[in-house]
């Protein structure tokens, strides 16, 4: 396996700004899940399905969230069958619902008083009907593995979402960079991140600053107070328009520690080993036996045993685990998230597989570059911001 890199000078920030699909578009992607789900339903023997986990509920409206609701069993849900789809909401959130979340997607109301609670409203809606539920429950039938399946797939429209969120991500990441300041401390530093994903829109869901060789014993580090002195890596999991996406960043103040320069390098080769070998039909398991070897030539023999290394992402963080154990091949438009990691450095980002090769996700936005040839094909990937 030949892996080669270098660091290049990066080109100017041509960024296109992103013009996502009208609402229209979005509810044509509404009606293609509907379609889905009617086949579903067909296919086993049911009058309607309840979808009550809040991934199916972003997926199956396009990008709809269930905010400001702290009580599980109160989250708004969705009723389907062949020929309709409903919300099923609390008087309290349904005016919100439709005014910011659902509107013009076609979707019509069953509302319960807050008072009375979901419950009442889920068992008149099931009565004597044959009602699918996503979720594993003991006395009905099940969807939940089938939808979470089909969800795994990213839509034309969800493509145009997730490059979207891929940049605000990488903007947050590299406009904290920038700015920070030597002697901050990582909380500081992850509230300026948390702040800037907060300010476009995005939910975080994970946020990282490890300074100084810190992540070399923590290796899914979150914050503290430490102050950042020498060096830092940043991640970000964060979502937007119900979708989920990673990606990291790492800095260097001076001239840093000399052995966190070497960690670095190590991630981007296996980070960029994973992005290349990101193809439909590829065998996780073959995968992870290719970036041992990389591992191993770069004198990094066992970190990959430190750290998870990657994961099909999605409606839900994790869709799917990648191990080395991982038989289920990849497939066309699913959405990855791939961790290079060597001692205190992470290279991290997420990919989507096309037919014609590895899409990145979370592009850099205007930062220093690592050009990194894996047998023959060339992948630009974050080096470090020299400060």
């Amino acid at each position: 396996m030949s892996v080669t890199l270098e660091s290049v000078v990066p080109a100017p920030a041509t960024s296109p700004h992103i013009e996502l699909e009208s609402s229209s578009d979005r509810r044509a992607d509404v009606e293609a899940k509907h379609a889905q789900v009617a086949s579903l339903l067909k296919e086993v023997g049911c009058d309607g399905l309840l979808v009550l986990e809040p991934d199916n509920f972003a997926w199956l409206t396009s990008g709809a969230a269930s905010r400001g609701i702290l009580d599980p069993a109160e989250t708004p849900g969705l009723y389907f069958n062949a020929e309709g789809r409903w919300v099923l909401s609390s008087n309290v959130d349904s005016q919100r619902l439709f005014d910011e979340e659902v509107d013009e997607l076609g979707f019509q109301l069953k509302e319960w008083p807050w008072h009375w609670g979901r419950a009442q409203l889920l068992a008149d809606l099931c009565q004597g009907k044959k009602v699918a539920f996503d979720l594993p429950l003991t006395d009905a039938p099940s969807l939940a593995e089938p939808l979470r399946q089909l969800r795994r797939t990213v839509s034309t429209y969800e493509l145009a979402c997730y490059r979207a969120l891929g940049q605000i991500i990488s903007h947050a990441l590299e406009a904290t960079c920038r700015n920070l300041q030597l002697g901050e401390t990582e909380r500081e530093v992850a509230g300026q991140l948390s702040h800037r994903l907060i300010h476009r829109g995005c939910l975080p869901l994970h946020v990282g600053v490890a300074g100084d060789g810190r992540s070399r014993v923590y290796r899914q580090a979150g914050y503290t107070s430490t102050a950042v002195r020498s060096h830092a890596v940043l991640t970000a999991t964060a979502r937007k328009y119900g979708l989920c996406a990673t990606s990291s960043r790492a800095l260097i103040f001076n001239n840093g520690e000399l052995g966190f320069r070497k960690e670095h390098d190590v991630a981007c080769r296996a980070a960029a080993l994973y992005v290349a070998s990101s193809w439909p039909e590829a065998v996780p398991r073959e995968i992870f036996n290719t970036a041992k070897r990389v591992y191993k030539l770069s004198g990094a023999e066992h970190e990959w045993m430190l750290a998870p290394q990657g994961h099909v992402t999605g409606r839900s963080v994790v869709e799917l685990p990648l191990t080395t154990t991982t038989e289920t091949l990849l497939q066309p438009n699913w959405a990855l998230t791939w961790r290079g990691s060597c001692g205190a450095a992470v290279c991290c980002d997420t990919v989507l597989i096309t037919p014609e090769g590895p899409l990145i996700l979370t592009p850099t936005e205007s930062w220093p570059l690592k050009r990194i040839r894996v047998q023959g094909a060339e992948f630009l990937l974050p080096d470090l911001l020299q400060r």
